[in-house]
């Protein structure tokens, strides 16, 4: 069972306990890799296309690759947004895991439609998801607990976006930039601390 099919079914909170939430973690990390795998054998397929038109002056061969590559496209979002929706299920997990260890008491959502469109939103993080479901099934929780943003990888993301752009031309150059910026980023709060001890408000005495 997935936790897209647990909140469908009627998301009984009172089922869920650490062992079924790991082995929930486990089958999807299983369909996560082999959706991976699927994903990387389209795009491979899809490169192999372009080249292969590329070589031949055949217009009518040309057509045909690309009319394939056209339905791979479709083939590639689909597994794209599969990805997706696993991504957020498994960060939603993530939370249910960690509201167990809290102890907190779990209740049924209210209503499951707002969190399954968020499952099937590209534009949704997985952080957001976590953060909504976790709080759809909080029982009497006035106050939502606030957690540090679980952020999986973003700046390698954005590497990669930079190299598509063509901005850097290999991931060395930010990582190299990033240590060279890492010991002045641990000391800037050192650094904010003595020029406030200098400055006339931090001055003991008064006039």
């Amino acid at each position: 069972m997935a936790l897209v099919s647990w909140l469908v079914d009627g998301a009984d909170p009172t089922s869920m306990n650490p062992e079924e939430v790991r082995r929930l973690a486990n089958t999807l990390r299983v369909r996560e890799e082999q959706a991976i795998a699927r994903l990387e054998s389209l795009v491979g397929e899809q490169a192999s296309l372009v080249s292969r038109g590329a070589a031949t002056p055949s217009p009518a061969l040309r057509r045909a690759l690309a009319r394939r590559h056209g339905r791979l496209s479709e083939d590639v979002y689909d597994v794209d947004r599969e990805l997706s929706r696993m991504g957020k299920e498994l960060a939603g997990l993530r939370a249910i895991r960690e509201l167990l260890r809290e102890g907190v008491s779990l209740a049924a959502p209210r209503d499951a439609a707002p969190l399954l469109a968020l499952v099937n939103d590209v534009d949704t993080t997985e952080d957001v998801f976590a953060a909504e479901l976790a709080a759809a099934l909080r029982a009497g929780q006035v106050k939502r607990k606030r957690h540090a943003a679980r952020r999986s990888g973003p700046d390698l993301m954005e590497v990669w976006e930079k190299m598509d752009r063509g901005e850097i031309s290999s991931a060395k150059e930010v990582l190299r930039a990033r240590e060279a910026r890492a010991p002045e980023a641990a000391s800037a709060p050192a650094k904010a601390a003595a020029k406030g001890a200098k400055s006339p408000g931090a001055r003991g005495g008064g006039e």
